[in-house]
């Protein structure tokens, strides 16, 4: 017994995905990211274009997918593969867990932007990736306000907005990580050449590369400004995703091979890469406060990976289930399941990446608590017998990497030319 297109269209509309009867195997619809399309946003990178959550490739996916199997439903013997439960727990989980990434990520990050714009008005070239990482998080943050909306109802917000808003959210969601990935980089300057001013840690190369930064995103997310755009999926109802036409298993799988590249393994491979090389250094010079530093490059790799590394396998293996490689209708259910969890984990990091990097320098702890004692009106502004070396004198103060790197770069040219050559071999 056969499907027609309509019939086939009724049945994803209930949450049903038609599969192939003679081997279970799923007819290549992403599962839930791709279903969801008719309930929420697009599954940022994972799905048709790296919009947000789990969702965005279901719409495109979806009507892409009417197009790759058009001629061969009068010839096919389905089983239905329904995903109502997956539907029914991403209603629940994703407005819920998009909610509290918010408000915890506004207030982080409007913290880290005000103590930042404050009390540092000397940029340094670690406060100045930090302080874009905080405005791109903040720039994510506000986008998700808009999907989950979009979860529980459909989108509300017009065809402008779709757009603006799924680019945004692409835009910042590698900015982000290619910031974390520039800070890896500061504190490889800083700390294995020991060199205070070193040839590419000016300020004018620094803002250079912020700005590179922000291109690349930008050149990242021009598939959101030119296929994403609002369907009316039945009266009254409309959603926001991207429709690649017949191309859209391809420009799927495409971008999720790019995300797993560019926003995980690249960015993973430099942090190792950077940061062993500043323990080594560390293991060898032994410098007051070498145990925290050293915990903190740990921390910090370990924080990517432990954030990132569940969703890009997820994806990863939802782009074997599309190619046939394996699965069939638990499977795809699972991985359903799977990419809403690690998604949203994921998102995480506009959370707890800026308090990490933040709270790794005393420097920034004395700034933030002059803040924080500033706005309860307890005192009106840093103590005038601080200065930015005295919190570093101490030899009972158990400096970070931030701070031991500033030390290191400050010390006599002697010392910073042993700490180079040190390096070198």
């Amino acid at each position: 017994m056969g499907f027609s297109r309509q019939e086939y269209c009724c049945a994803l509309l209930q949450g049903i995905v038609p599969t192939q009867g003679s081997n279970s195997r799923l007819l290549h619809l992403p599962a839930l990211a791709e279903l969801q399309d008719w309930v929420r946003p697009p599954a940022m990178a994972a799905t048709a274009a790296p919009l947000p959550p789990t969702t965005k490739v279901a719409g495109s996916e979806n009507s892409s997918s009417f197009y790759d199997y058009e001629y061969y439903l009068e010839d096919m013997i389905f089983v239905l593969c329904r995903k109502d439960e997956v539907l029914s727990f991403g209603r629940v989980f994703l407005p819920v867990f998009y909610s509290l990434i918010f408000v915890l990520g506004l207030v982080g990050n409007l913290l880290l932007l005000a103590v930042l714009l404050r009390f540092v008005p000397r940029r340094r070239m670690t406060e100045t990736y930090l302080l874009n990482l905080a405005i791109s998080n903040l720039l994510f943050v506000v986008t998700l306000p808009f999907w989950g909306i979009s979860v529980v109802w459909h989108w509300v917000f017009g065809s402008f907005l779709c757009k603006v808003v799924s680019t945004l959210y692409t835009m910042n969601f590698y900015s982000g990580i290619f910031f974390i990935s520039c800070m890896s980089l500061d504190k490889y300057l800083e700390i294995v050449c020991a060199l205070p001013y070193h040839r590419l840690r000016t300020r004018a190369k620094s803002l250079l590369l912020a700005a590179t930064v922000w291109a690349v995103a930008l050149a990242v997310s021009v598939p959101d400004m030119v296929f994403v755009r609002t369907h009316e999926n039945s009266p009254g109802v409309w959603e926001c995703y991207a429709d690649f036409g017949g191309h859209g298993t391809i420009w799927k799988l495409f971008l999720r091979f790019q995300q797993n590249l560019l926003g995980f393994l690249l960015p993973l491979l430099a942090m190792i890469f950077f940061y062993s090389r500043i323990g080594s250094v560390l293991v060898r010079l032994r410098p007051p406060g070498q145990s925290r530093a050293l915990r903190m490059t740990v921390a910090l790799v370990v924080a990517f990976f432990v954030l990132w590394f569940p969703y890009n396998l997820t994806l990863f293996l939802h782009s074997l289930l599309d190619l046939q490689v394996f699965g069939d209708c638990r499977v795809s259910q699972h991985l359903d399941y799977a990419l809403q969890v690690t998604e949203s984990i994921a998102f995480l990091h506009c959370c707890f990446t800026p308090v990490l990097y933040t709270f790794s320098s005393h420097r920034f702890r004395q700034y933030l608590k002059a803040f924080l004692a500033a706005v309860l009106r307890r005192q009106q502004a840093l103590p005038s017998s601080y200065s930015e070396s005295s919190g570093l004198t101490s030899q009972e103060d158990v400096m970070g990497m931030s701070d031991l790197g500033e030390r290191q770069a400050e010390s006599s040219p002697r010392q910073g030319s042993d700490l180079k050559q040190t390096a070198e071999t």
